[in-house]
């Protein structure tokens, strides 16, 4: 017989029960032991006459389709002719991609989005609540997402799309509040502060605040300095603001180093504010350095200015501390990225809006897991990296005795990682109750 492929083997199909995605048997594992079943219960609506499903019967496989790198209800099709994941996971029965899309339109209008902001809000104190690291620090930022559909608005950047905001506890990743909003919002800046501190469980306390310039409001910083926390906010350099630069003496401008003690190219100063309207003064740290052209504009500075209630730290330690308010960008880029966020399914707001819910609730069930039960070495890992090393491993489901075994592929390094997970996942379901 002439050989009529590339390589030399013949493809035939099983009827075997093989998953190709054996990590995600054990991501529904870690959310039954999380209690995810019973948050949704208590917090989402009922389902309506006639409706078989629950809303965790939509909820469950959406999160797993994310997890499991699925970037659109479509792809819901993977997990639904996954026998053998759906086999050892439990799923019974699963609604079809079209019955998932019309499910977010209608429980948006049903009270869906602030349900699972309540989700949302639950798993995130279980998370601090069990977490024994500091968590100390609060960065809250906007971000893009851009939409062909015709019923998004227009965004600043000149596209449709939508403008939510993310606030996260820079120590762990986690995603502690989070608004969707249209792309033409431009408000509410108060509003995700609130919800922050009304999500964190009463015996954790934030201690600072990073924020970008959007947030420099007398509101914002009023309302931290009555929580008793303290803050770093880049500033619009107005007149007033400008007319404090232009004051301060040449004698004190000092060089900038870095936390290790090397000088940089930019200067640093300080100086004391009050806006027009506002009842405290603060600090303003100001940063500058040459334009590159010096022998063009010999006299003029680039500024960067940090409001900052920080009265106890050297004006570098301030700035140093600002600058970590680029781990935002990464938890942002896991959301969008990693977790498929950069893809809504609809048209409609509110079934985007909790579209997006399930996308948080998928990336801080990762970061609880990955912070929980993961080898150490995997904590800074994303969830792109996980799925290589972890979910995308292939396994055989059998029988025997009654009883359900999977046998995976994999090293026995591998399969020991498998099994110290599984024990630990038992054991935070233990400590959880």
């Amino acid at each position: 017989m002439i050989q009529q492929t590339v390589l030399p083997f013949k493809l035939e199909r099983t009827r075997e029960e093989i998953t190709g995605r054996s990590g995600l048997s054990l991501y529904a594992e870690f959310m039954k032991a999380m209690g995810v079943e019973a948050i949704v219960d208590r917090h989402m609506p009922l389902p309506g006459s006639g409706n078989s499903f629950e809303a965790i019967d939509y909820i469950k496989p959406l999160s797993m389709m994310l997890y499991g790198g699925g970037q659109t209800i479509e792809d819901m099709r993977e997990i639904r002719e996954d026998t053998g994941l759906r086999e050892i996971t439990g799923f019974k029965k699963l609604p079809s991609s079209s019955a998932i899309g019309d499910w977010l339109k209608r429980i948006g209008l049903r009270g869906g989005i602030k349900g699972m902001e309540g989700v949302n809000r639950e798993i995130a104190r279980k998370v601090i609540g069990h977490d024994t690291s500091d968590r100390d620090t609060l960065i809250v930022d906007p971000t893009i997402i851009e939409s062909g559909k015709k019923e998004a608005m227009m965004t600043y950047l000149g596209f449709k799309g939508y403008r939510p905001v993310i606030a996260t506890l820079k120590e762990i990743d986690l995603i502690i509040a989070y608004e969707f909003r249209e792309g033409s919002h431009n408000g509410g800046r108060v509003e995700i502060l609130k919800k922050v501190f009304l999500n964190m469980p009463e015996d954790k306390k934030i201690k600072e605040v990073l924020l970008d310039a959007e947030y420099y409001t007398n509101e914002v910083m009023e309302y931290l300095n009555l929580k008793g926390v303290k803050y770093a906010i880049a500033v619009d350099k107005d007149e007033a603001v400008m007319r404090e630069i232009k004051a301060i003496t040449e004698e004190n401008w000092k060089p900038l180093k870095t936390k290790e003690g090397d000088e940089t190219d930019r200067e640093i100063a300080e100086t004391v504010h009050t806006t027009n309207k506002g009842k405290e003064s603060f600090r303003l740290i100001v940063i500058r350095w040459k334009e590159r052209q010096g022998e063009l504009f010999k006299d003029d500075y680039n500024y960067h200015v940090i409001a900052t209630s920080m009265n106890d730290e050297l004006p570098e330690e301030v700035v140093w501390k600002y600058n970590g308010r680029a781990n935002i960008e990464n938890h942002i880029k896991e959301l969008k990225n990693g977790f498929g966020m950069e893809y809504l399914p609809s048209g409609d707001f509110k079934a985007n809006s909790v579209h997006f819910s399930i996308g948080v609730m998928t990336y801080n069930l990762f970061i609880a897991q990955r912070l929980f039960v993961m080898p150490e070495d995997w904590r800074k890992r994303t969830i792109k990296s996980i799925r290589w090393l972890f979910v995308e491993t292939a396994g055989k489901l059998i029988e025997h005795s009654r009883r359900l075994i999977l046998k995976i592929a994999a090293s026995i390094e591998k399969y020991r990682i498998y099994l110290e997970m599984r024990r630990k996942t038992y054991e935070l379901l233990m400590e959880m109750g």
